[in-house]
């Protein structure tokens, strides 16, 4: 290189930041408890997996099928409807969709943190909104709510927290944030006790947001989809390419979609989050009520009992590296027989 050459500068976002990781163990894990994965998938989507047809891996893949199975699901048209590259690419697009310099995104905290990193690459602005306790700060919200703001998100039941947003605190939000997008993250909506979907898809700013890396179990084919108005939806499909999924995780969701999750996994689940509650108050842990797969809790020392878990070859999330979290820990519910 030549003193008259420069090197490329990426995007101020990316100049400042690093790619994001999950803290890994030095030790042997024979427990994940640590990335809210489900249960195993169901026999007949192992046996689909082995049995995929050639035309499969050497076409391109249509994500028609499975999107008219969804809309048929939630009682949509498949024009509402679109399959992503898991939930994170359903984020990415809605933040690209209605962000840009000049415009603010709204969000809880702490809450799912590619939202903010998804948004910030937009070079909008966040205006962050402290949710500390158990209900949900609506007031608040709503009065940050000005012309400016091009995106509200919202997640429920929440991550890391497991807290959850009412219907009556989404429908308030939706009126007063009329000409805004509200993006409703659903990722864990099939553990909770008021799933929000049906509500919300009555709203005409809402898109909600879901995976079928947790109730599902399929994390490893990174597929997810959002619901909503037609319009904001194809604003969506124009935010991202046209085949965000494989063939294979296509055909492996649309037998999953039929099967359904695994409502005896889903019922233990719910036992366990307070079954869990339980222990760790016991042991003078402050845990969270949760709605999630999952259930978090405050401890003197998070960092030093992550880490002896980890010895035991238990993995649990901590997250050393956030001044508001570092006392936190999120263990996930295996929900395995008793």
């Amino acid at each position: 290189m030549t003193a008259t050459q420069r090197l490329p500068e990426p995007v101020p976002f990316i100049r400042a930041n690093t790619a994001y990781s999950v803290p890994q163990s030095a030790h042997a894990i024979t427990l994940a408890l640590d990335a809210n994965e489900g249960a195993v998938p169901s026999a007949r989507v192992r046996d689909a997996l082995r049995n995929i047809a050639a035309d499969t891996l050497r076409r391109y893949p249509s994500k028609h099928a499975l999107e008219s199975a969804i809309a048929a699901k939630f009682e949509l048209s498949a024009e509402q409807v679109l399959v992503t590259a898991g939930g994170d690419d359903a984020i990415d697009r809605c933040c690209r969709a209605m962000l840009t310099a000049g415009r603010r995104m709204i969000v809880p905290v702490p809450t799912f943190i590619m939202i903010e990193r998804s948004a910030q690459l937009t070079g909008a602005a966040i205006d962050r909104i402290d949710w500390p306790g158990m209900n949900f700060p609506t007031e608040a919200l709503i009065d940050a709510i000005d012309e400016t703001t091009g995106l509200i998100a919202l997640v429920s039941p929440n991550n890391p927290t497991g807290r959850v947003v009412t219907a009556d605190d989404l429908e308030r939000i939706a009126a007063a944030a009329q000409g805004t997008m509200i993006m409703l993250d659903a990722a864990y909506a099939e553990f909770t006790d008021d799933d929000l979907t049906e509500r919300a898809l009555s709203l005409p700013n809402v898109v909600v947001i879901r995976t079928f890396s947790k109730a599902y179990g399929l994390a490893g084919l990174r597929l997810g989809y959002a619901l909503g108005p037609a319009t904001m939806i194809n604003w969506l499909r124009a935010a991202g390419g046209p085949y965000p999924t494989g063939g294979i995780s296509l055909a492996l969701g649309d037998i999953a979609l039929r099967d359904g999750p695994d409502e005896t996994y889903l019922s233990r689940v719910r036992e366990e989050r307070h079954a869990l509650a339980a222990i760790l108050t016991e042991l003078g842990a402050r845990p969270i009520p949760s709605e999630a797969n999952f259930v978090a809790a405050r401890f003197t020392s998070a960092d030093t009992v992550r880490v002896a878990l980890a010895g035991r070859g238990i993995a649990v999330r901590g997250f050393p590296r956030d001044p508001v979290l570092e006392d936190l820990l999120r263990i996930t519910g295996a929900g395995a027989p008793s």
